[in-house]
């Protein structure tokens, strides 16, 4: 597969990149004990890590990878090619994601090993909302790259929907503490319809709705990278 090739490629740019580096395997493992000592429960603790993942991993180092090889005129190239626009996307995306996946999978090991969580009832809904949240958020970067001029400039520009994703979507505290009047809106949000199937498969729950935003967030994310999604440098 020609994405493949891409993704071996940018796997070693990431690989030199201190940052990224950074993000994805150290901040997330300096924030377990954090989240431990405030919540001794298992399962929403893994609930929360895996948002982070999505959040930290797919979405604010892709928005960086984009805006890079698109400054580096590397898209521009790869576009003159065979590779399709999808492969292209799709190829620089791929060692974000794995890097995510690795951290879900450590996340759960880690925590199962601190507090205990219980086998997942609805495994498929957990599934889901991962494959889901993986491809909304790729679908945000790519969109967020397009309205960010440098790399420097990707910690502001994101800044709004990590931090709505992180404090809005019920992934350091229950949306049921918030205002009643708030929450419906909160539950618009990206990464909360993920966290609603992660529970859901879990600890049972409703998935209709979870899966009718996301659904939703698929289709405007797509609309989105094919009307906006830059493929020439921004000078």
């Amino acid at each position: 597969m020609r994405a493949v090739a891409v993704g071996q490629a940018e796997l070693k740019l990431f690989w030199r990149n201190k940052t990224a580096l950074f993000n994805s395997l150290v901040l997330p493992l300096l924030l377990i004990p954090v989240l431990v000592s405030i919540d001794a429960d298992g399962t929403p603790l893994v609930v929360g890590l895996i948002g982070f993942a999505l959040v930290m991993a797919v979405y604010y180092n892709l928005v960086t990878t984009f805006v890079a090889r698109r400054e580096e005129l590397v898209l521009k190239r790869l576009r003159v090619g065979e590779l399709t626009d999808p492969e292209i996307l799709l190829g620089a995306s791929l060692p974000s994601v794995a890097v995510a996946l690795g951290q879900m999978a450590l996340f759960v090991a880690i925590v199962g090993v601190i507090t205990g969580v219980s086998v997942p009832s609805r495994p498929w809904f957990i599934l889901l909302g991962v494959v889901g949240g993986i491809v909304v958020f790729a679908l945000l970067a790519a969109v967020s790259s397009a309205f960010t001029r440098t790399v420097e400039m990707a910690q502001v520009t994101s800044l709004p929907v990590v931090m709505a994703c992180i404090l809005g979507s019920g992934m350091m505290f229950p949306l049921s503490v918030l205002p009643e009047g708030l929450q419906p809106v909160l539950r618009l949000l990206p990464l909360t319809p993920v966290l609603d199937l992660l529970r859901a498969g879990w600890q049972d729950g409703p998935v209709l709705r979870p899966v009718i935003v996301l659904a939703v967030w698929t289709v405007l994310g797509t609309y989105a990278v094919r009307r906006w999604f830059r493929w020439d440098p921004r000078r």
